[in-house]
């Protein structure tokens, strides 16, 4: 009976190593990568998000159009050239808003859509909620919009109502409100036209925003009171695309050029969102306000997210995963891949390592003959070996070490000669050696000369 030596089958082991390495990739990438690996759809107001107050429909539309998206959760969204829209929850700091507007200024055009609607994500008592839909509970206080903006313009807000709902909802809190209106706040109100500067007229939600302010420039116009309810900044810049419905209020030695990019503010997002989008065209407006302010640099269209509490930071394992990086990642992973495969395909046991210095006589004589070779000594062991040679032969034929060195050498070369060479001129060469290469010659020779006649 054969007893198997590995417990395990090779493509088991294979198949677990495999599995093994994968998972440890993933995980090291899911580390990195923290929240943005999460689909963002959370019911909030964004770019990420397919409730009514998101504007995923948006990105949508833009995306099947050949514009280049892209959702950003870092910092490093606002440094790229091309379109920013950034939809800011109702608590967003002003200070920090302010100082992208500046960082822009000379990167690319920015829109900032305020938030409208206070909205519900969990499930609320008598109703059914699902991950990513919202209930709107009411109208954001426009304080909150005119804060944010404080560091960037000064405007005023105003919440425009149907005078017979004002009338029916006296006494009533938002909440009520909007629980009753749920089925028909999203209408648009037909007979209301507002007018663009960079598209056709579109109709007036029912409930809309406006904004008024000594520096802003009407893009849309309610048709109500003439107040704006899409409004780019007047900063000195030159926007001929913006301008055709209220052209700059600064003179011409206070206009700066057109290196300036534009600040577009979007007081009522129902013009924009998701629940916009709806209605074909509010959608083809929108369409043609970002492509004219598109028009102006090169680069993608950027939702920020950051605004909306679901920004994240770089780490290392994070860059690790991008570029440059990430090539040096994927040649890491290939020579442990490489390395592994090498493991499994080895042929028999390790090959054990040889010793730098064997044991026994021989590899003794050996290192030291090295030794003095690499320290080039060959002739300071030419004596030394010759007088060697000719003891071993005088011990073998019973000669007395005392006697005359003369006779011994007389009596040593009447042994014989060995290739024409007696004892005596073979120990002279090797005494008169020059080199490594003779020293060498001239032993072996004395050496056969023994060997032959001595044994």
């Amino acid at each position: 009976m054969s007893v198997q030596s590995n417990p395990f089958k090779r493509t088991t082991i294979i198949i677990m190593f495999a599995v093994g390495f994968a998972a440890f990739v993933a995980l090291l990438y899911g580390l990195g990568a923290g929240d943005r690996l999460s689909s963002g759809n959370n019911g909030r107001a964004h770019g990420a998000s397919n409730s009514l107050v998101g504007y995923k429909a948006l990105a949508n539309l833009l995306e099947k159009t050949g514009r280049e998206v892209q959702l950003s959760r870092n910092a490093g969204g606002i440094d790229k050239p091309g379109l920013l829209i950034i939809t800011p929850n109702a608590y967003a700091e002003a200070d920090k808003l302010s100082e992208v507007i500046q960082e822009r200024a000379y990167v690319g055009p920015t829109m900032i859509i305020l938030p409208k609607w206070d909205v519900a994500t969990t499930n609320l008592v008598g109703m059914e909620s699902k991950k990513g839909w919202a209930r709107r509970l009411g109208i954001v206080a426009s304080d909150s919009g005119v804060r944010m903006l404080s560091d960037i313009v000064d405007i005023e807000l105003q919440t425009i109502r149907p005078e017979a709902d004002e009338k029916a909802n006296e006494g009533k809190s938002d909440a009520v409100i909007a629980s009753e209106r749920q089925s028909t706040e999203s209408k648009f109100n037909k007979s209301e036209i507002a007018v663009s500067a960079v598209g056709d007229p579109i109709p007036v939600p029912d409930i809309h925003i406006t904004m008024t302010g000594d520096y802003i420039r009407k893009i849309v116009e309610d048709p109500e009171n003439e107040e704006a309810l899409i409004a780019y900044v007047d900063d000195g810049g030159i926007y001929e695309s913006l301008e055709g419905l209220d052209p700059s209020g600064l003179s011409a030695e206070d206009e700066i050029d057109a290196a300036y990019y534009p600040v577009v503010i979007v007081a009522d997002a129902d013009l924009m969102n998701n629940t916009g989008m709806g209605n074909e065209r509010i959608a083809r407006h929108a369409y043609d306000l970002i492509t004219a302010l598109e028009a102006q640099t090169d680069g993608p269209i950027i939702f920020d997210l950051t605004f909306n509490g679901l920004g994240s930071s770089d780490n290392l394992l994070t860059l690790a995963f991008k570029p440059p990086f990430l090539s040096a990642t994927i040649c890491l992973i290939i020579a442990a891949l490489a390395a592994a495969w090498m493991a499994f395909n080895r042929f028999g046991p390790p090959a054990r390592e040889e010793r730098s210095i064997d044991f026994g006589k021989t590899a003794l004589v050996n290192n030291s003959a090295g030794f003095i070779h690499r320290m080039q000594r060959e002739h300071l062991v030419a004596n030394p070996y010759g007088e060697m040679i000719r003891n071993d032969v005088i011990n073998a034929i019973g000669l007395s070490h005392g006697a005359d060195r003369e006779d011994i050498n007389h009596k040593l070369d009447m042994l014989g000669e060995v290739g024409g060479n007696r004892f005596t001129a073979l120990l002279n060469n090797l005494n008169q050696a020059q080199n490594s290469r003779e020293t060498a010659d001239h032993a072996a020779a004395l050496y056969n000369w023994k060997k032959e006649l001595i044994g």
